[in-house]
């Protein structure tokens, strides 16, 4: 364990001197290139977060869409079950397999997205009805 700040603090401080004191001190054409590394430092900092939380929900969420009993997923693990189930759930979606199913799955695939935008856009959906 590191001392304070932590890595997403120091990422938060980043961000914030890129977009509050940088952006405005460099070429107006150079503006946009600060204000997306501030973005970046800003997301990776959420992911940091959030650790394999948001991927172990998205990981019950595939099984149980593809009729796969629960399991328990080792330390580390999350993002690559969460990756592959992803693949396997997208091919049968394609495939048709699931068009009966289609309420359902639009329903869970709306989790997941609210679940990715928590990280990579918070407020996104603030406004959304």
């Amino acid at each position: 364990m590191q001392d304070r700040p932590t890595a997403p603090e120091l990422l938060d401080s980043l961000a914030e001197y890129l977009f509050g004191e940088l952006r405005p001190e460099v070429p107006a054409e150079q503006r946009f290139k600060v204000l997306v590394a501030a973005n970046i430092c800003a997301v990776v900092a959420r992911e940091l977060r959030a650790g394999e939380d948001p991927s172990a929900a998205d990981t019950a969420l595939f099984r149980d869409l593809l009729g796969m009993p629960a399991a328990e997923i080792a330390p580390g693990e999350a993002d690559s079950a969460a990756e592959s189930l992803a693949a396997e759930l997208s091919s049968r979606i394609r495939a048709g397999e699931l068009d009966e199913r289609q309420p359902e799955l639009l329903n869970a695939l709306r989790e997941h997205v609210k679940r990715k935008l928590e990280i990579a856009r918070p407020g996104y959906d603030a406004n959304a009805p």
